[in-house]
C-alpha cells in the first residue's frame, strides 16, 4: 500500500501539478487530481477539494484522498474493497494556502504515510 501511495504522491508534485494544491481551481467536493479516467487509473488516488481551514499556524486547503474506480493498483483496490468502495476517505490533507511544492509534498506524504492497510 505504501509504495503505492508514495507512487501517487510523486505523480501529484511531478512538474507544476503541485499547483493544484496550493490553489485550487476545483469547487469543494470536486476532485483537484487527477482528472482524466485514465490518470486516475494511473495514479490510484483522487484529491477532492474540502474547502479552506484556519488553523494557528496559517490558512490551509483541506483534500480528502480517496481510492479511484477501476484498474488501480491492487494494495488500494484491496482497501477500497473493504472500506466502502470509491467514496471513503483513506486520509485527510492540509496544504498551506499559496504554499511550496515542499508545502504540497509534506502534506501528501504525512497523509500517504497515515493510512493503513
Amino acid at each position: 500500500m505504501q509504495k503505492a501511495l508514495k507512487n501517487a504522491v510523486s505523480k501529484a508534485v511531478d512538474g507544476n501539478t503541485w499547483k493544484k494544491f496550493t490553489n485550487p481551481s476545483a469547487g469543494r467536493g470536486k476532485t483537484a487530481f487527477p482528472k482524466g479516467q485514465a490518470e486516475q487509473e494511473g495514479v490510484g488516488v483522487r484529491w477532492d477539494y474540502d474547502g479552506e481551514v484556519t488553523k494557528a499556524d496559517g490558512v490551509f486547503h483541506k483534500f480528502q484522498m480517496q481510492p479511484n474506480a477501476g484498474k488501480v493498483p491492487s494494495s488500494i483496490k484491496r482497501w477500497r474493497e473493504a472500506n466502502g468502495g470509491t467514496h471513503a476517505v483513506m486520509a485527510s490533507v492540509l496544504v498551506k494556502k499559496d504554499g511550496t511544492k515542499d508545502d504540497v509534498e509534506q502534506g501528501l506524504k504525512e497523509a500517504a504515510e497515515s493510512v493503513e492497510g
